[in-house]
């Protein structure tokens, strides 16, 4: 066709990326020379128009689009009573979702070259807006195009759509075959209907057209179904073809009347492998064994047709055995490539590929990087402001804690010299966040850390916070939020210059936003418009959205990971296609709202079963020129509970497999060759996987306890759950300290003791009675009470009216009831040593009240939660004590897991619940030996005192009863001294327990 002078030809392809590998194999000549030209159809589309045009047009954006619109709208509007009643009073940002919907809508239908007629009656298909919408489609369409072309703009649909009606007459004469250049059309499957006017406009002119096709068409044959559109589109232009298998058969082809068809070797079909996995993961490890078992034996790369080297990784010890082709055994490693069905299994991919010296080249979504999510927590924070101008801590919170910022410094480095991080004042900041109240005020906040922050960290932070939060809430248009997000993006890339260069995923979002998403919204027909924030971020947010993060994949060696899109026109030898199921290959498009698939034939354009195509033929392309295919996905995993939507494996797998079973005669089973399904090897669960095993440390921390004052909460909390005791009074790990957003029982339980010490402090020392109290105003007390609790702020609003009317009603019930007593102390601390089985043990706790009842001392403790009590009967029960001298035994003999000790400590549980009371009157009993009882009173119910010894006779089960008191405590600290482990038990406590999250029960 060139006569061995390639620098003649032009090359017309659908994308760019075909071109950098056929730079490569020129490249691999090693001869001088000139190159052909190679063009995208977008370019010369491009070319086509301006040739065509006799004014200089501007390429409308997104927004610009929305605007114009929206325009159209209101003008016909004015006409139709339906729209204004549906569109009249709806904002912008009501707007533009649909706005950015019609505009792909009409733009699409441009390109197909449609003259849309009104849709009447869709209102029960689509919302009211999209029906309103539809039922003037083809006067928004005509009002449209007269827009763009009065004032000079156009969009990519609208260029197709002009060149294809008036560019016969304006062919770009660099687009004109001649006898010394022959242009070439390369790649194309399925066309527009305006694709097939351009094109057929060249191939009339002397153009040749090289199809990537079934080899049957060039025999006139029936092609693969995927095939079909091609043999439609040689039909429609009365076309042959001719098959080519090498660079110098193609000047059997050189007829301009004929079509080259490409044949990608039809004798040596693929050589199949099929992998149904349970989840991602194990899709991802048979991936892993497969290519360590490619890669094992070779030193040597090359991938469409250009040798370089190749990183080689060692094999499993177990490697599969899939076989060599006697190709590869001839150094050479084969052309490989991993194909994505879906960008969400990027990320997952690179990290599990044996060598990680590989070549990335799909589209990433700009909404899944790190950047993205940052700019959403920053929109989202200024869109739960309250109506004073302060921030919910929590939306804070996610701003100051994303990794960008703890990687920031200070300045931005002009001196060269590294300067502090910025990582210990948000620090101070997200501690000061976390201490104050559910809605924050900036400053106040800076107020609280400047006391501890240098005066050079704290004007870091104030300049941090200004350019994150400050600039984003004083931009009102789109041009200002551009501004605020140009500032943000500059001074991540200023103050953390050491950041882009480890991350080069995230510095590509930050390119792609700089240079593609912000411009837009700097530039564009709304820039001076005035909007409010949520305006702004939904506009921000649908751009953002748009913008995918491109992979360049330079030099084109090594192993390939690619879309499938990414995949056209490129031949590799070994294909592993990752996760393909049938929601992904051929995969479903979302439910356009504007338009649904089940409407789009009725205007003319192409519905799903056209995507279909598409994606058939680009897989069996692809799989047609590879020798060895490796399918993998997942089946049999419910998506939804909902909907019941169960993964199953592509329709396209399917049929192969269906092939691969005619071939062999008989049905193909998982597990047998070459449908394969992963090993999994049952193991038991492995035994109270909560539980702390005694170490040497933990037992040097537990002594260091034991040898202190001990507290009843301690001691409550290792009965109920000893790994919980161990986390907090071994381990010293604090809860995390947050905002409390519901209800709080700790401050309810703070506010009912203060009042009531309130209350009984005029009494200290003197007779109460029942009626002391009647006179009192409750509400009164506890509101000034309230005043002087800041954290009581924080309660929801119904949390705090319930608490302003309940807390006086239950105390007037127990004040109301109480028995006539001689108030003693108030919040009295105990203190003393126990002796518990010839050892002595210091205890602590406080009493909140001690009266005189009858001559002895009675301890009176309030409880505004559950209350636990011993059984009435159990201190006179002679089956539970007999196991506690059993137990007794056993610790004393130094064994602490013993099976009676055991039993004992779960009776315990059960049936004591807490050793408070027993400790606190048996260290009352150690200083005065005048104790009568111990009371809980019952506050959130109805106010009772519940006495700890309420089934005792006489004198003697007393006495007994305060011994049994001591041999509780003794079992308790013998146990803590002892125990081999420490396990999680579980029960109510779980859900109030700060170490929950670390639990798996």
């Amino acid at each position: 066709m060139t006569d061995h002078c390639p620098g003649r030809a032009l090359v017309v392809v659908p994308h760019n990326r075909p071109w950098r590998y056929l730079l490569q194999l020129y490249q691999g000549e090693g001869r001088p020379g000139l190159l052909p030209r190679v063009m995208t159809l977008t370019e010369v589309l491009t070319l086509w128009r301006v040739h065509s045009s006799r004014r200089v047009l501007y390429t409308a954006n997104t927004l610009d689009q929305v605007a114009l619109l929206r325009q159209c709208v209101t003008e016909l509007s004015r006409k139709d009573a339906l729209l204004a009643r549906r569109f009249a009073d709806m904002d912008m940002a009501a707007f533009l979702p649909w706005g950015m919907r019609l505009a792909a809508l009409l733009d699409e239908l441009f390109g197909h070259a449609i003259t849309a007629a009104d849709m009447a009656h869709a209102e029960g298909e689509v919302a009211p807006p999209a029906a309103a919408l539809l039922n003037a489609l083809g006067r928004l369409q005509q009002a449209y195009a007269a827009a763009l072309e009065e004032r000079g703009w156009t969009t990519p649909g609208y260029d197709a759509r002009q060149v294809a009606l008036h560019g016969g007459e304006h062919i770009p004469p660099l687009l004109l075959p001649r006898p010394d250049r022959p242009v070439l059309l390369a790649g194309f499957a399925l066309l527009t209907p305006t694709e097939d006017r351009l094109l057929r406009l060249l191939w009339d002119r002397g153009a040749q057209v090289c199809l990537h096709t079934d080899p049957v068409l060039a025999r006139g044959g029936r092609p693969h179904w995927s095939c079909e559109e091609q043999a439609h589109w040689m039909q429609r232009w009365q076309a042959g073809a001719v098959a080519v298998c090498t660079a110098a058969d193609t000047d059997a082809g050189e007829n301009a009347g004929e079509n080259t068809v490409e044949n990608p070797g039809e004798d040596a079909g693929p050589r199949w492998q099929f992998f149904a996995g349970y989840d991602v993961h194990s899709q991802l490890a048979a991936l892993r064994q497969d290519l360590l078992a490619q890669d094992s034996g070779k030193d040597a790369g090359k991938v469409a047709g250009a040798d370089a080297p190749v990183a080689a990784a060692s094999a499993p010890d177990d490697p599969v055995d899939l076989g060599h082709d006697p190709e590869d055994e001839a150094g050479e490693q084969p052309a490989t490539a991993v194909v994505l069905t879906h960008n969400g299994l990027l990320l997952p991919v690179l990290h599990h590929l044996p060598h990680k010296n590989v070549n990335v080249s799909m589209g990433y979504p700009l909404e899944r990087s790190p950047l993205y999510r940052l700019l959403e927590s920053l929109f989202r924070l200024q869109e739960h402001r309250t109506g004073d101008g302060r921030y919910l801590w929590r939306d804070l919170l996610e701003c100051l804690r994303h990794p960008y910022l703890a990687m920031l410094q200070e300045d931005a480095g002009e001196s060269g010299t590294p300067s502090p991080e910025l990582r210990a004042p948000l620090a101070a900041l997200c501690r000061a966040v976390r201490s104050g109240s559910r809605t924050c005020e900036l400053e106040e906040l800076l107020e609280s850390c400047a006391v501890s922050l240098p005066d050079s960290a704290l004007a870091a932070l104030r300049q941090l916070t200004d350019v994150f939060f400050g600039a984003l809430l004083r931009a009102r248009t789109t041009g200002e939020l551009a501004e605020a997000l140009e500032r943000l993006c500059r001074y991540l890339q200023e103050h953390g210059p050491h950041i882009w260069p480890r991350y080069p995923l995230d510095a590509e979002a930050m390119y792609r936003l700089r240079e593609h998403a912000i411009p837009v919204l700097r530039e564009n027909a709304l820039c001076r418009e005035v909007f409010d924030q949520r305006q702004l971020f939904v506009m921000a947010r649908e751009l953002f959205r748009q913008e995918r993060i491109p992979f360049e994949a330079v030099p084109l060696t090594g192993l390939q990971v690619l879309g499938m899109l990414e995949t056209r026109l490129l031949h590799f030898d070994h294909v592993y296609i990752l996760d393909a199921t049938d929601e992904s290959l051929p995969g479903s498009a979302p439910q356009d709202p504007l338009l649904p698939d089940s409407l789009r034939l009725q205007i003319g354009l192409p519905d799903a079963r056209r995507r279909e195509r598409a994606a058939a033929h680009t897989l069996f392309r692809l799989c047609a020129g590879a020798r060895r295919v490796f399918f993998y996905w997942q089946e049999g995993i419910s998506r939804s509970a909902l909907f019941d939507a169960r993964k199953s494996r592509s329709r396209f797998v399917e049929q192969l497999i269906w092939q691969e079973e005619q071939r062999r005669g008989g049905l193909l089973r998982p597990g047998d060759a070459p449908l394969r399904a992963p090993a999994c090897s049952a193991r038991p669960r492995q035994g109270n996987p909560l539980c702390i095993e005694r170490s040497p440390r933990l037992d040097e921390a537990m002594q260091r306890f034991l040898g202190g004052a001990l507290s009843p909460t301690a001691l409550d909390t290792y009965l109920n759950c000893p790994r919980r005791f161990v986390l907090r009074y071994l381990c010293a790990l604090d809860q995390v300290e947050e905002v409390n957003e519901g209800d709080d029982p700790a401050l309810v339980g703070t506010l009912v003791h203060e009042l009531l010490e309130e209350l009984y402090t005029p009494f200290v020392g003197q007779e109460v009675r029942a009626g002391d109290f009647a006179a009192l105003s409750l509400e009164d007390r506890l509101e000034a009470l309230l005043r002087r609790h800041p954290e009581a702020d924080a309660l929801p609003p119904e949390s705090r009216i319930m608490l302003e009317v309940a807390v006086p009603y239950r105390l007037r019930n127990y004040l109301n009831s109480q028995p006539d007593s001689h108030v003693v102390a108030l919040e009295q601390k105990l203190r003393g040593r126990l002796p518990l089985w010839g050892q002595d043990y210091a205890f602590g706790g406080k009493a909140d009240r001690i009266d005189r009842r009858e001559g002895l001392f009675y301890l009176i403790d309030y409880k505004t939660g559950s209350l636990h009590l011993p059984d009435a009967g159990l201190w006179v029960e002679e089956a539970f004590w007999s196991l506690l001298r059993t137990a007794r035994s056993a610790l004393l003999a130094g064994h602490a897991q013993s099976p009676e000790v055991e039993q004992l400590l779960e009776q315990m549980r059960q049936r004591v619940g807490s050793v408070q009371l027993p400790c606190y009157v048996s260290l009352l009993h150690a200083q005065t030996r005048q104790v009568g009882n111990a009371c809980l009173v019952e506050l959130r119910d109805s106010g009772r005192e519940r006495e700890l010894f309420s089934g005792l006779l006489d004198e003697a089960d007393y006495a007994l009863a305060l011994e049994r008191c001591r041999d509780l405590l003794a079992v308790m600290v013998w146990h803590m001294a002892q125990a081999a482990s420490f396990p999680a038990r579980e029960g109510d406590g779980c859900t109030f327990c700060p170490y929950r999250t670390a639990c798996r029960a």
